[in-house]
């Protein structure tokens, strides 16, 4: 399996003579990271690309590297077709049957954020009312499936023609990127040492705050996992894949309240009266209609309008059916 050339550059570190840094270059991408990163965004182009190592002056003209072109190209898969993330919500958990599917291009910071706005998506979040409060929990702690696609783009074998796959399914996330374990190392040897396949790349993220110490990515997965209470994710290596999986807690997802956020719904600007019907309908697992609504709180069917229009709004409640059979639920 080919992961870096005879002389020790890895596919992030070759030169590209066709990208012109005038028409190519996205500018504004540059600025920013440069702004995240602390250095100084008033730098012109070539002088910010040789202050992060992507560029070089060679046949008579300056040339960026494949890591510049990851991050910082309009078009990135012009110049490396095989960098997108293609993203899968698969129904149930077998690949039989596909709920949606995205295949995601851009440059990579913006593929991650893109990748994980898609799991958010597919997945849930359950949360109970207590008094004044609505207690959160999201079905997967996002940080670590955000970690995982991050070590996914990072550390691939981007000399393999094959895209990071993201594939969401009803009990488990799995990540995989192209290229095993590198340099013939054992699982073992990389849970908390870095050997990085594309050096350039993790100084990128790491530049931006978006990788901690190296070799720490798989143990913050574990840590991540364990503390939202789910089991460790388990990473497999095929012959010519790495694999992340996250299992989810099934129909089990309320009992890890007790590690989740606790939301002021009077911060959230509810009234008295639409965080009591909020207990209710958590408590009794039912409907209420606006007459209902008007009896419990004694109030006009105007202001019981206004209390359920608001609550669909503001996202708690759904309406079923029109007019003088409508009737309100959780969602």
């Amino acid at each position: 399996m080919r992961d870096e050339l005879s002389n020790g550059e890895g596919f992030d570190e070759l030169f590209c003579e066709n990208f012109s840094i005038e028409r190519d270059l996205n500018k504004e991408k540059l600025k920013d990271f440069l702004l995240k990163a602390g250095i100084d965004s008033s730098l012109i182009e070539e002088e910010a690309l040789w202050e992060l190592g992507l560029i070089k002056e060679f046949n008579e003209g300056l040339h960026v590297n494949n890591a510049c072109i990851l991050f910082f190209a309009l078009e990135p898969q012009k110049f490396v077709e095989q960098s997108c993330i293609t993203c899968v919500r698969y129904q149930g958990s077998s690949m039989a049957s596909v709920i949606d599917r995205k295949d995601l291009q851009g440059d990579l910071l913006s593929l991650v954020d893109e990748a994980e706005s898609f799991v958010k998506r597919h997945t849930r979040l359950a949360y109970r009312f207590n008094g004044f409060k609505r207690i959160d929990v999201e079905e997967y702690p996002f940080n670590a499936v955000r970690e995982a696609i991050i070590n996914a783009v990072c550390h691939r074998n981007y000399f393999l023609k094959n895209n990071v796959f993201v594939n969401v399914f009803d009990d488990r996330i799995e990540v995989v990127s192209p290229g095993g374990i590198p340099f013939g190392l054992t699982l073992k040897e990389v849970m908390n040492k870095s050997f990085p396949r594309n050096k350039l790349l993790l100084k990128l993220f790491k530049r931006v705050n978006e990788v901690e110490r190296l070799g720490s990515g798989l143990n913050k997965m574990k840590k991540l996992m364990k503390e939202h209470g789910l089991k460790e994710p388990v990473f497999e290596e095929g012959k010519a894949s790495f694999q992340v999986t996250f299992y989810g807690p099934k129909e089990k997802i309320l009992d890890l309240i007790k590690d989740s956020r606790v939301i002021d719904l009077r911060e959230l600007g509810l009234n008295e009266r639409q965080i009591k019907a909020l207990n209710y309908l958590s408590q009794k697992m039912n409907r209420i209609n606006s007459s209902q609504f008007c009896k419990m709180f004694n109030v006009t069917k105007a202001t019981a309008t206004f209390d359920l229009n608001e609550l669909i709004e503001k996202g708690f409640v759904k309406r079923e059916g029109k007019s003088k059979k409508a009737r309100y639920k959780l969602c």
